[in-house]
């Protein structure tokens, strides 16, 4: 049931950063933006769902004990990244004309994958704390009766 709960959290999660980035190019450069979208939108949005679900299905490398954290990180960002940037050059999101463009903008999507990362990361840190604290309080209040 949990890989369910994660391929739809990954769908969601492409669709929702599809609009956010339509959204900003429209706000940014008007119906121009939307052209390129709108001419094959089926699939870009398809493209954009299958981002999302590698960024978020990879975590299960995480499950991987013979793996270092450092190991199960980088695997899971070169399959992360690895698939953005054959959806981005195929569907021409990253432009060809300019490589420090191109760069630029892939050090960008980088950025915000350690981010996003990051914040994962710190989040189940804190879910780790409180757990040994309930342990702890469990332990202790066992031994003490």
């Amino acid at each position: 049931m949990n890989f369910f709960k994660n391929l739809w959290f990954g769908i969601s999660m492409g669709c929702a950063v599809f609009v956010f980035v339509n959204l900003i190019g429209y706000w940014l450069k008007g119906d121009l933006f939307l052209e390129a979208v709108m001419s094959n939108f089926p699939q870009q949005v398809f493209e954009s769902i299958i981002v999302g679900i590698a960024c978020i299905l990879p975590s299960y490398i995480y499950k991987a004990e013979r793996l270092t954290f450092l190991q199960q990180s980088a695997c899971h960002f070169v399959i992360a990244i690895g698939t953005f940037i054959a959806v981005a050059f195929s569907l021409k999101w990253l432009p060809t004309f300019s490589i420090k463009l191109t760069s630029l903008l892939l050090l960008v999507n980088i950025v915000i994958f350690a981010l996003v990362w990051l914040l994962f990361y710190l989040y189940s840190q804190s879910e780790v704390k409180k757990m040994k604290e309930k342990i702890l309080e469990q332990t202790n209040s066992s031994n003490h009766p």
